[in-house]
């Protein structure tokens, strides 16, 4: 009989861990939506140039939705977050990924080749 209570406790322990990931997934799925909802009053070409990332964690009813508005200007950013921070629930935590100065930004990677030889540049 102690084999079978075994086997019936991994799999009350699986069953449990499913669980508590749905749950995870539907509350991440649930501020996506939110977020999204409040955000639809916005023009297109704004939404298309915008990055949502939601995460969660497993035993916590927190969840952190990050919006990337890096190519968005500072009054249209202003304009999309009064609404926004009305909305959300306490548990729910907004970061925003935005530059508000006006000087582009780049990234320079560089790798080695060998011996001797400048590696090349590249700008992205």
């Amino acid at each position: 009989m102690s084999g079978l209570g075994f086997v019936a406790l991994e799999i009350a322990l699986i069953a449990l861990v499913l669980v508590l990931l749905n749950a995870r997934d539907r509350r991440r799925e649930r501020a996506l939506a939110l977020v999204l909802d409040v955000l639809d009053t916005c023009p297109r070409t704004l939404l298309s140039s915008m990055a949502l990332h939601a995460r969660a964690r497993l035993l916590s009813r927190r969840v952190t939705v990050t919006l990337d508005m890096t190519d968005w200007a500072r009054a249209d950013i202003l304009a999309a977050l009064t609404p926004l921070a009305g909305a959300l629930p306490p548990h729910v935590a907004l970061v925003i990924g935005a530059r508000l100065d006006l000087t582009p930004s780049a990234a320079v990677s560089a790798s080695a080749r060998g011996r001797g030889t400048p590696a090349p540049l590249r700008l992205s």
